[in-house]
């Protein structure tokens, strides 16, 4: 049996004990995560990045650390996704950018273009931008 007070980052939350993991001790899951981690498995590669150079050009993302296996932000905030994405869209003459990974990546393609629009307004953003042209080139 475990005891709850040995056990670190415990907290009583709806009558369940959560541990550092977000997992209930009785198989539970929180709402929210349940939510997050169905849209991730629902999440499908758009037919415009099922291309040759629309792969290598993801690989070398992740290989940056950028993304992840499955093509998903890595760390990235919110600006950085923007940039991210329309860099790679520029790239391959796509002219879909913030519905395309809106889609991969489970966010309002409003969203995205706002933080598109943030991003231009960072002196930050120019730094970013360099290193994710040295990426992709």
């Amino acid at each position: 049996m475990i005891k709850i007070g040995k056990v670190i980052g415990d907290v009583i939350e709806s009558g369940g004990v959560k541990n550092v993991t977000n997992n209930y001790y009785d198989g539970r899951q929180p709402e929210s995560e349940g939510k997050d981690m169905q849209l991730k498995a629902e999440t499908k590669v758009p037919e415009r990045l099922k291309t040759e150079e629309a792969e290598e050009l993801m690989e070398d993302l992740v290989d940056a650390g950028m993304l992840t296996e499955d093509w998903q932000p890595d760390g990235l905030s919110g600006p950085e996704r923007a940039l991210v994405a329309k860099a790679v869209c520029d790239r391959l003459k796509v002219n879909e950018v913030w519905q395309l990974f809106g889609q991969l990546w489970g966010e309002k393609p409003e969203t995205l273009r706002a933080y598109y629009n943030k991003a231009m307004e960072q002196k930050k953003s120019l730094k970013f931008q360099d290193r994710l042209k040295n990426i992709l080139d």
